[in-house]
């Protein structure tokens, strides 16, 4: 008979070897959950003190550790606070919800398909504070060399760079080595390893509390990932850089996060 597993210290403390869990950047992940996940183009929802306290407590982190984050999370302006009664309630200002729908395709959107052509651009040297630089990471360029930037498509504007495009999908191992590093990878390999061991079967079954916490736990690990990523589609070239389905498949059959069961129970 196998040994009973509790689904969501198993995958703590499998996905605790590869990164800590910053208690500021949790509660980020809860709280953009909590907006990506509910009516598009409403305010952010606020989450009370009780249920936040409860998530935070059920993942190992302590009140304490929790108060200084939020404290944290106000004064940098991520962050809004109200009163009613003797709840206080927080939810994303109006700068963390900007910053939270700007990166929400990469988080929540589908795999993105290879390109029809690479693009590559060679600035010439010492361009660093022209413009070009920061343009092109704008326009979804990533560096893989000083100064020598990939892309999906041709560039808007480059004055008297080089413009090379090549039809050939397969980037180098090198290329893909500096677009996603070793550290990278492991984690994703982590990640996949937590995510082959769920019995998605079972998920369903969990208390509400039980299934809120592992769901932040996954996607907190798949952001860290996700935004370390570079903005262009390498997962549809590198088997190995693919968990983005499967773990949108364990969040599907987790369910959304219930905030109004954690604060009345």
């Amino acid at each position: 008979m196998m040994p009973h597993t509790d689904p969501l210290t198993d995958t703590l403390a499998l996905l605790r070897d590869s990164s800590d869990l910053r208690v500021w950047s949790v509660i980020i992940t809860l709280m953009g959950d909590l907006t990506m996940t509910g009516t598009p183009d409403a305010n952010a929802p606020g989450v009370s003190g009780q249920a936040l306290g409860k998530i935070m407590s059920a993942i190992g982190i302590r009140p304490e550790a929790t108060r200084v984050a939020l404290h944290r999370l106000r004064k940098d302006g991520w962050i809004d606070s109200t009163r009613h009664g003797r709840r206080s309630v927080y939810r994303l200002s109006e700068n963390g919800l900007g910053q939270t729908r700007s990166v929400a395709d990469r988080i929540y959107g589908p795999a993105r398909t290879a390109p029809d052509r690479w693009h590559l651009v060679a600035l010439p040297p010492h361009t660093e504070d022209d413009g070009r630089f920061v343009a092109l990471i704008a326009e979804g360029f990533s560096e893989v060399l000083p100064g020598v930037f990939l892309g999906e498509k041709a560039p808007q504007t480059i004055g008297d760079a080089l413009h090379l495009s090549d039809s050939q999908m397969r980037l180098p191992d090198w290329v893909t080595q500096r677009l996603a590093p070793a550290k990278l990878r492991n984690d994703i390999a982590q990640l996949q390893i937590a995510i082959s061991r769920l019995n998605q079967g079972t998920l369903p079954r969990l208390p509400v509390l039980d299934r809120t916490a592992l769901r932040l736990v996954l996607l907190h690990e798949w952001r860290r990932i996700a935004l370390r990523l570079p903005d262009l589609p390498v997962e549809a070239l590198c088997p190995e850089l693919q968990v983005r389905a499967d773990l949108q498949s364990i969040l599907t059959t987790l369910g959304p996060v219930q905030i109004d069961a954690l604060t009345e129970t």
